[in-house]
C-alpha cells in the first residue's frame, strides 16, 4: 500500500470521525434546547433537526452517533408529548427514563453498534471519589445560599408547594425528586454523550463538551440564567471526572442525588 493511500484513508477517518462528533454534538444541543408549551413551532422546528440529524447518523453509519440518536431521539419525543399534551409529570418522567435506554439497547443488538451502553455499569469507588463528590456538594450548597441571598428570586411554583407541606414532608418530596431526575440527566450526558464524544474526540473533549450541555440544560433551572449555567456546568465537569475515574455511572449519579437534595431542601429553607 503506498504512503499516499495511507494518508488519504487517514484524512479520511479524521473527517468521518469529525463529522461523528459534530452529530452527536448537535444531538446534545437538541436534547436540552427547553419546550414551551406556548411556542410548539419551535419544537417543531427542533424536531425535524434532529430527524435530520438521525439521517446523517444513519448515512456516515457511525456507531457513536447512531448510537446517541437511538437516545436522544426517544428522549426528546417523550419530554416533546409529556409537556405539550399536558401529561401529569410523574409519567413524563418514568417514560424519560425507561424509553431512551431501551431503545438504545435494542439498537445496540445490532453488528456495528455494539456495545450499546458500557458506560452502564457500578465502575469502583476511586481513592479520589469521596473528596471530589464531597467538593461537588458542598460547593453546590454554599454557591446556592449565596446567590439566593444575593439575589432573592421568587420560588418556582413547586418550591412554594414543599413550602406549604411540614418540613419533614418537604424533605421527603426533595429526596425523591432528587432520586428520579439524575437517572435519565446521568445517562444523558455522564453516560451516551461523554462516552460516544470520547469514542470519536477523546476524553478531555468528551468531558467538557458534555459539561457545557449540562450547563445549557440549567439556564432555566435552580439557580437560573448565567450563574445557573455555570454552576451547573462546574458541576458536570466534576460528575464527568468521577464517570471516567470510577469506570462506571453509579458514583456520579449518587454524587449528583446527594448534591439535588441538598441544594433542594436548602432552597426551601431559605427562599421564603
Amino acid at each position: 500500500m503506498s504512503s499516499g493511500t495511507k494518508q488519504s484513508r487517514s484524512t479520511s477517518s479524521v473527517n468521518r470521525a469529525g463529522l461523528a462528533g459534530g452529530i452527536v454534538v448537535a444531538l446534545g444541543v437538541c436534547a436540552v434546547l427547553p419546550i414551551d408549551p406556548a411556542a410548539p413551532a419551535r419544537t417543531a422546528v427542533v424536531a425535524v433537526l434532529l430527524a435530520a440529524l438521525i439521517v446523517a447518523a444513519a448515512v456516515l453509519r457511525s456507531p457513536a452517533a447512531l448510537r446517541t440518536a437511538a437516545f436522544v431521539g426517544p428522549l426528546f419525543g417523550c419530554f416533546a408529548v409529556g409537556i405539550l399534551a399536558d401529561w401529569p409529570p410523574a409519567l413524563t418522567t418514568v417514560l424519560v427514563c425507561a424509553l431512551p435506554l431501551a431503545c438504545l439497547l435494542l439498537v445496540g443488538r445490532w453488528a456495528g453498534v455494539a456495545p450499546a451502553a458500557p458506560w452502564l455499569a457500578r465502575g469502583r469507588l476511586t481513592p479520589e471519589a469521596p473528596w471530589l463528590g464531597l467538593a461537588t456538594v458542598l460547593f453546590g450548597g454554599v454557591a446556592l445560599v449565596a446567590w439566593a441571598l444575593a439575589v432573592r428570586p421568587e420560588p418556582a411554583e413547586y418550591l412554594r408547594d414543599l413550602q406549604r407541606l411540614p418540613l419533614w414532608l418537604a424533605i421527603l418530596g426533595i429526596v425523591g425528586f432528587a432520586l428520579v431526575n439524575p437517572v435519565w440527566e446521568e445517562m444523558l450526558f455522564r453516560g451516551v454523550l461523554l462516552s460516544e464524544l470520547a469514542t470519536v474526540w477523546g476524553a478531555r473533549a468528551a468531558v467538557l463538551l458534555q459539561a457545557v450541555l449540562f450547563g445549557a440544560a440549567h439556564h432555566a433551572g435552580f439557580p437560573s440564567g448565567t450563574v445557573g449555567m455555570v454552576m451547573a456546568g462546574t458541576w458536570g465537569l466534576a460528575l464527568g471526572v468521577l464517570r471516567l475515574r470510577s469506570g462506571g455511572i453509579l458514583v456520579p449519579y449518587l454524587v449528583h442525588v446527594t448534591a439535588n437534595a441538598v441544594i433542594g431542601t436548602v432552597a426551601v429553607l431559605i427562599l421564603r
